[in-house]
């Protein structure tokens, strides 16, 4: 009985790993060499900043050096308490394409993201807009990448996932497993699919294209303008509207930099975790489920494996059960180490704690569960968000 146990989570443990991998290899890029367009629509980019003077520099010295003829750029300062105003006056003054607006109050019912998107909105004069987060580095081609991949797809919104630099032990434990989350919720491949219902369409806002009439047909951020995942949001409000959208890896035009401390990871993974559990249900639920049982079956193999040959003692079903639980954890962990290299350039060592970040970032949807059930809310760069 043991011994068909053990074949039957050999078989789960590759058959799971060789999907997720292969599931990996098929996400969709951004070109790293975009061909120069025929046309050259006007683009806006668009950066709300609330106390981002750690960042902002580096934002900005991307935004401002586009391999693309005609665009503008509008950072919108919501009330900067830090460096901010005065890196941005700097900037300023030294490039013509840059506009920087104070933020108004904020009104009720809003989140300060969705006002400043909307406030920046209106001012901008582009044919195409670009919601950039302030901790995103763009490289020089990434304008060219964006409007190279709507034209040739046929996408009315682009949302591009940056190549996610990671920094400290903390952000390497848990924000992969927190994108793999993503992955697995929203397939890129069913968010662009012609028959994708509302709830599988998603965005990430620290990078959208939009075309701007598809973005004025919803209103804009008055759409979502409770919404703390209000990326997530606009993209279903969007789809609903007749837009085509589209979600993309951008590793080679785009870069970001999430959280850099301890309690910024558990503050940041937690905001996202409460809205995602309320935008996604059971289908977060579930791919949760499902990306804590991959991370824990080899682990059930390999006792499972003990178990069997402490009871059978030397012998040849015991010494081939001993190889088929061997072998299959060390193809598990070379799959996972391909992925975290592939995704996030991680070395190899990064799988044997991959067990340890899922169970932690599990950690963290607990709580974030906890959170939504009780209804309180959560603390984000000075404000309470209880909304979705």
């Amino acid at each position: 009985m043991l011994f068909t146990v053990i074949i039957m989570l050999a078989l789960f443990t590759l058959y799971g790993h060789l999907r997720e991998y292969r599931a990996t290899r098929a996400l969709p890029h951004l070109s790293p060499d975009p061909n120069p367009p025929k046309h050259t629509p006007r683009i806006s980019i668009i950066i709300p900043a609330r106390n981002e003077a750690r960042c902002i520099a580096r934002c900005l010295d991307g935004v401002l050096n586009q391999h693309y003829p005609n665009y503008e750029v509008i950072v919108i300062d919501d009330h900067s308490t830090d460096a901010t105003p005065h890196i941005l006056a700097q900037y300023a003054a030294q490039y013509p394409h840059l506009r920087v607006l104070s933020g108004t109050g904020l009104p009720s019912g809003w989140t300060g993201k969705a006002w400043a998107c909307q406030q920046a909105a209106q001012a901008a004069s582009g044919e195409w807009l670009v919601f950039l987060d302030a901790d995103t580095a763009a490289q020089p081609k990434l304008l060219l990448a964006l409007l190279e991949y709507a034209h040739t797809q046929e996408r009315d919104v682009v949302s591009v996932f940056p190549f996610l630099e990671l920094g400290s032990f903390w952000e390497r434990l848990l924000l992969p497993p927190f994108r793999a989350m993503i992955y697995a919720t929203y397939p890129f491949q069913r968010v662009a699919a012609d028959d994708a219902h509302t709830h599988e369409v998603m965005a990430n806002g620290q990078c959208i294209l939009v075309r701007q009439r598809c973005y004025a047909a919803i209103d804009g951020h008055a759409a979502v303008r409770s919404a703390v995942l209000e990326d997530v949001w606009l993209a279903r409000h969007l789809r609903e509207s007749g837009a085509q959208v589209a979600v993309v890896l951008g590793c080679t035009a785009v870069r970001v930099r999430m959280y850099t401390s301890r309690s910024e990871v558990f503050e940041g993974l937690t905001k996202n975790a409460c809205a995602g559990f309320r935008s996604a249900g059971w289908r977060a639920f579930l791919a949760g489920t499902v990306q804590f049982a991959l991370a824990l079956l080899p682990f059930w193999l390999l006792l499972t494996t003990v178990i069997y040959v402490g009871q059978m003692g030397f012998h040849l079903s015991s010494l081939l059960a001993l190889l088929i639980g061997l072998g299959t954890v060390l193809a598990a962990l070379v799959l996972r180490a391909l992925i975290l290299h592939q995704l996030y350039h991680l070395a190899w060592p990064y799988s044997l704690l991959w067990s340890l970040s899922i169970m932690a970032y599990s950690g963290i949807l607990v709580r974030s569960a906890w959170l939504v059930a009780s209804g309180h809310g959560v603390l984000w760069k000075g404000r309470i968000y209880a909304g979705t």
